[in-house]
C-alpha cells in the first residue's frame, strides 16, 4: 500500500463522519417536535371596560384565558376592597397543570367589581387557586391605572358639509363655470 492510497482513505473517512454527523444533528430537533403540545394554560394581561369610565358606570375587569384556567368559579365572590384610590380584586378560581383535567373553553372572563366617583384610581386584579393538598397559591395578574370622569362623555356629531341650499348655490355655481367655459371656446373657435 502506498502513502497516497492511505492518506487518500484517511480523508474520505473524514467527509464521510461529517455528513453522518450532519445529518444526526436534525435527529433532535425532529425529536421534540414529535413531542410538542399546543399551551393549553395562558393567561393575558387584565384590562377593564369601559375603557374611559364615568362616574356611576359599573365598571368590569376582563381576562382572556386558556383551557387550563378559570379565573372566578363562580361559587367565591370576588373580594374587591378599596382603600384610597387604590382598588383590590381578588378571584378564586381554577389552575391545571396537568392536560388531562384542562377542560374549560378557552375565553375572556368578564366581571363586574363596582362603580365609583370621579378620581384616578389603581386596579391590582389577583388570583388564587388552590391545589390538590389544599394550599393556596396567589398571583398577580395585572395592575391596571384608570381614571374616572365626573360626567358622560359627549360623543362626536355629525353635521353635514353642505345643507341643501349650499349643495344648490354650488351646482349652479358649477353650471356657470362650464357655460362660461364653452362660450369661451366657441367665441374663439368663430374668430378663426
Amino acid at each position: 500500500m502506498t502513502d497516497s492510497s492511505a492518506e487518500f482513505r484517511n480523508r474520505t473517512r473524514g467527509l464521510r463522519s461529517i455528513e453522518y454527523v450532519h445529518h444526526i444533528k436534525g435527529l433532535p430537533v425532529v425529536a421534540l417536535a414529535l413531542c410538542a403540545q399546543r399551551a393549553f394554560a395562558f393567561i393575558d394581561p387584565p384590562y377593564i371596560t369601559p375603557v374611559n369610565p364615568t362616574a356611576g358606570e359599573t365598571i368590569s375587569v376582563n381576562v382572556y384565558r386558556g383551557e387550563c384556567d378559570v379565573l372566578n368559579i363562580g361559587i367565591v365572590p370576588p373580594v374587591v376592597e378599596q382603600h384610597g384610590s387604590e382598588i383590590t380584586a381578588l378571584f378564586t378560581g381554577i389552575h391545571e397543570t396537568d392536560p388531562v383535567w384542562c377542560i374549560y373553553s378557552i375565553g375572556t372572563e368578564t366581571v363586574p367589581i363596582g362603580s365609583y366617583p370621579p378620581g384616578s384610581y389603581t386596579l391590582d386584579v389577583e388570583r388564587r387557586y388552590g391545589n390538590p393538598f389544599g394550599e393556596w397559591s396567589q398571583e398577580t395578574l395585572g395592575v391596571i391605572p384608570f381614571t374616572v370622569s365626573a360626567g358622560p362623555q359627549q360623543q362626536p356629531v355629525e353635521t353635514p358639509a353642505l345643507t341643501s341650499t349650499g349643495v344648490t348655490a354650488l351646482l349652479l355655481a358649477l353650471i356657470g363655470a362650464v357655460l362660461s367655459n364653452l362660450r369661451k371656446r366657441l367665441g374663439s373657435r368663430s374668430a378663426l
